[in-house]
């Protein structure tokens, strides 16, 4: 006795006869005649033995056995669709592909403009972004996890390599109600008096000496570890605070008021890939739009 077999086709009209609630409109789903549908499900019901559908008057309705049955063709067709979802992802990284790590401060400011830039211009390079902590990103760039990682610190662990360096001063940042949009400047010591959202990072550290350096007390209400949730305080009407010039950039965008600082803060932030790796053109181009961006940042406040 031969043994019979079940074919694709047969999965596929049984499984359309279950989604779309009957022969005929799985037929039309599937661009079959009807004849040809009934067809292959009545050589479907031979191969497993029992029946599949049953009339009720007009209609035809799927027995307890073929909704058993389709929860495993469920299963089926979704690892389908999950192995057609990582060719795809697959075909996307042979075209090329660009994985970058960055601190928080870089990835929530400049980065999602750039990735939009380089979707732009390579449309079918695959781009992957992770936002994680300092030693997270060294992890990933030594283990050849990303390509290239941002960080506020040079990365001097093993075979990395520091292959770019951006620098721009920091910003005052606030709203009308504690900045003039008008100033020129902001001297540490108008802070005075205003409340401030302080940052809980080494950052903080480097504030509090140039504040030592003056003799400024700072009255800190709030603190966040985030330039960006500082930003979003500051927005919120929680007062002034310091950030980087990138963050500087969106503050401004969603509204706020960004001056210059006098005494003046650097902050410099680091690019850094294996030392072996050969950075392909989106890697560079990504640099240099980087670049760009960070020295628009200093000269857009300069310019106020």
């Amino acid at each position: 006795m031969s043994e019979k077999v079940i074919t694709h086709r047969m999965i596929e009209a049984f499984r359309a006869a279950i989604a779309h609630g009957g022969m005929s409109a799985g037929a039309d789903a599937l661009g079959m005649s009807q004849p040809s549908m009934s067809r292959v499900i009545a050589e479907l019901q031979k191969a497993v033995g029992f029946p599949l559908f049953l009339k009720h008057g007009r209609t035809v309705k799927p027995t307890e056995e073929a909704l058993a049955l389709m929860t495993k063709v469920q299963q089926s067709f979704l690892g389908l669709d999950e192995i057609m979802r990582f060719s795809d992802q697959l075909r996307k990284q042979k075209m090329g592909r660009l994985s970058i790590a960055t601190i928080p401060s870089i990835g929530h400011s400049i980065m999602p403009e750039a990735i939009e830039y380089l979707r732009g211009k390579y449309p079918d390079v695959f781009i992957t972004l992770s936002v994680t902590s300092y030693v997270e990103v060294a992890r990933a760039v030594r283990n050849r996890q990303a390509d290239i990682g941002f960080t506020a610190d040079i990365l001097s662990l093993g075979d990395l390599e520091t292959v770019a360096e951006f620098s721009a001063d920091c910003v005052c940042i606030g709203t009308c109600k504690w900045l003039s949009p008008r100033a020129a400047a902001v001297e540490l010591k108008d802070l005075e008096g205003k409340p401030f959202v302080g940052q809980t990072g080494t950052f903080q550290k480097r504030l509090d000496a140039l504040l030592a350096t003056t003799g400024v007390q700072l009255d800190i209400t709030v603190e966040a570890s985030l330039f960006h949730s500082m930003s979003e305080l500051v927005l919120r009407g929680m007062g002034v605070s310091i950030v980087d010039p990138l963050t500087g950039v969106l503050h401004r965008q969603r509204g706020g008021v960004v001056l210059p600082l006098r005494p003046t803060l650097s902050y410099t932030f680091y690019a850094t890939a294996m030392s072996d790796a050969r950075l392909g053109k989106p890697a560079r181009d990504l640099l240099r739009y980087l670049s760009t961006a960070t020295a628009k940042a200093r000269t857009h406040i300069e310019s106020e």
